[in-house]
């Protein structure tokens, strides 16, 4: 669905562009613990890949979307970037060594999947982030608009349509209870979260290892 969805962009629309507010105030953290690697994990167009990238950080641009990581290829040859790599991969199955990573981000991708898949994610984070390591992540809430909205596959879980650039496509998302982030999320050694409240409802995780 995302593959033929990125193979019609012509242009990057605003949407793609825009960066999430919670990635931009955590660089002083980035900063704080040191990082210099950093996994975009579902990373998309590559909007938050280029501005990590900008900022000095190596950064990791992970996708299952070939046409997805052609655009973040072109769009970091454009900014003379050479601190990009580019991977196509799973989010369930990341292909990294133990205690590699400094940081993870994630923004609006785990939560496309089945619950087991989000755990899949989260457990494979874990194990490849680096000691104290930051996982930095929003999962959609059981407060968003959208929650209850198409097919119901499992508790939670529902087939949603997406409308983007007038491309339409039904998408898996999982709507997770506060309860059930903290217990998903219950390995890492610190946590904390709040629920985004402007347009769609989004809990923001930052866990550390």
């Amino acid at each position: 669905m995302w593959e033929n969805y990125y193979s019609t962009l012509k242009t990057l629309p605003n949407r793609l562009r825009e960066l999430a507010p919670f990635i931009v105030k955590a660089l002083p953290t980035f900063n704080r613990i040191k990082a210099k690697t950093v996994l975009d994990l579902g990373c998309g167009a590559g909007r938050h890949t280029i501005y990590l990238a900008t900022h000095g950080f190596n950064v990791i641009a992970l996708d299952i979307s070939k046409n997805a990581l052609k655009i973040v290829e072109k769009w970091a040859r454009k900014e003379k970037l050479d601190n990009v790599a580019l991977v196509r991969a799973s989010m369930t199955r990341l292909p990294f060594h133990d205690d590699s990573v400094d940081a993870v981000i994630s923004v609006s991708t785990i939560h496309h999947g089945l619950r087991k898949d989000m755990v899949k994610t989260i457990n494979e984070t874990r194990r490849i982030l680096k000691k104290k390591g930051l996982f930095l992540v929003n999962i959609a809430s059981d407060k968003d608009p959208r929650y209850g909205e198409g097919k119901q596959i499992e508790n939670g879980t529902f087939l949603v349509l997406e409308d983007f650039e007038g491309t339409q496509f039904e998408e898996i998302h999982h709507f997770c209870t506060k309860n059930e982030v903290l217990d998903m999320f219950s390995s890492f050694a610190e946590k904390e979260l709040k629920l985004e409240k402007s347009g769609f409802r989004y809990w923001e995780i930052g866990a550390f290892k």
